[in-house]
């Protein structure tokens, strides 16, 4: 399972968000490229407590197996829940211009993995460093699926 912590994964993710531009049309969901930019930074603004989270969504996800389903290579399903911490519809972000949601992403990218420490999941609570790093590879994989097919 690939992990941002890793090198190669991390590498592989931030070329992905690089070659990222207007001309990736949406594969599914409502989020445009901004939206979903601004979402994987909120996830890692989350994870290092600057998005304060509460716990939410079924107990079942906080468990062993419910961490092994989540974390597994199965896929996310398209449209899956979503922390209401992250969630474009229910909050105000402040957008910016893509290159810069890109590069905002790439220095919360780098901070998360220096991280000594990092908050509980308000699904999953409290995960490891590499819990985390698996989380985030696979929800950044997933989105980045959704603009390029």
């Amino acid at each position: 399972m690939k992990n941002i912590n890793d090198p190669s994964a991390y590498e592989e993710i931030i070329n992905r968000v690089k070659m990222l531009s207007t001309a990736n049309p949406r594969q599914w969901g409502k989020m445009d490229l901004q939206q979903m930019l601004v979402h994987c930074t909120a996830q890692l603004k989350m994870a290092l407590g600057e998005i304060k989270a509460t716990p939410q969504g079924s107990s079942m996800m906080r468990t062993v197996l419910g961490k092994w389903i989540a974390f597994s290579n199965i896929p996310w399903p398209k449209g899956a829940n979503t922390p209401n911490e992250m969630n474009m519809e229910r909050n105000t972000f402040q957008l910016t211009d893509i290159e810069d949601e890109k590069k905002e992403l790439q220095a919360y990218l780098a901070r998360v993995k220096l991280a000594p420490q990092l908050m509980p999941h308000p699904f999953f609570g409290a995960l490891s460093h590499k819990e985390w790093g698996r989380l985030i590879f696979k929800h950044i994989d997933h989105h980045l699926k959704q603009f390029s097919g």
